[in-house]
């Protein structure tokens, strides 16, 4: 496969071609009828025309750089997070000072189990911690979990439902699998982008070989439309040329000669 160095071009040029896609030739492939098919399978392309193969490929690695620049911020999400936290600690706060001597009992459980020092402490850790901190929670008292009776009698179901989502939101912002530690933002955008460049690349290979098995025509023609806007792409995004040599620079001295054989 030829390679014809899409690793150059930066997010914000895959991000700018997208309306490329709907102009010139590009527009004449419908996609409609396997989009959705697609998403869910990529096998379902098999049975689909070859340039409506080509411009979902280009399409879903532009769509990649897309979700990785638009993902939430993690302070953002991190705020969300501690917000809950916090109302989770007050309404487990407020059961402590029942006069139902169960449900304080219950109240003093949570609290020992699901909050850290004052009640608020875990809104204080690591990012990454936050997360284990909010799966341990839920794991907790999830039904069958040791305290899924005392959440029950306090009625939590609704913040301890608010604390799953905000906790595998803040690990998904984070870039987190279950069990695993974070990819830091920078390294999701550099994979995206990667990513995105293999399909660029992928899709070029392809319509050079098939401008270079077709005679002179029509389809020839075409397969030399939809190659166009991806080489005024790459034209645009051209590696700087190396600068000349200073005539005025001292010349390296000569590599040393070897010593002849016996010396």
């Amino acid at each position: 496969m030829a390679v014809f160095g899409y690793g150059i071009v930066a997010d914000r040029g895959f991000v700018a071609f997208e309306p490329e896609l709907e102009e010139g030739a590009w527009s004449e492939v419908a996609t409609k009828k396997y989009d959705d098919a697609a998403k869910e399978n990529a096998a379902a392309l098999l049975a689909a025309p070859q340039a409506v193969v080509w411009k979902l490929r280009l399409r879903g690695g532009i769509a990649t750089v897309l979700a990785a620049l638009g993902a939430p911020s993690v302070v953002e999400l991190d705020s969300a997070w501690d917000s809950t936290q916090r109302r989770l600690f007050h309404r487990i706060g407020a059961a402590a000072d029942d006069t139902d001597r169960t449900v304080r009992a219950a109240a003093d459980r949570l609290a020992k189990q699901l909050l850290s020092g004052g009640g608020t402490g875990q809104t204080m850790f690591d990012l990454d911690d936050e997360v284990d901190f909010g799966r341990n929670q839920i794991a907790l008292t999830q039904k069958d979990g040791p305290l899924a009776a005392d959440a029950a009698k306090l009625k939590l179901g609704d913040v301890l439902g608010d604390v799953a989502k905000t906790t595998e939101a803040l690990a998904k912002g984070l870039g987190r699998a279950s069990g695993s530690k974070r990819r830091p933002p920078s390294r999701v955008l550099r994979e995206a982008v990667a990513e995105c460049a293999a399909a660029f690349n992928g899709v070029h290979s392809d319509l050079a070989w098939f401008l270079s098995k077709t005679p002179p025509g029509a389809d020839h023609d075409r397969l030399a439309a939809l190659a166009a806007p991806l080489e005024a792409l790459l034209s645009r995004h051209e590696a700087p040329a190396a600068a000349p040599a200073d005539p005025a620079a001292p010349a390296s001295p000569p590599a040393p000669e070897g010593k002849p054989d016996g010396s």
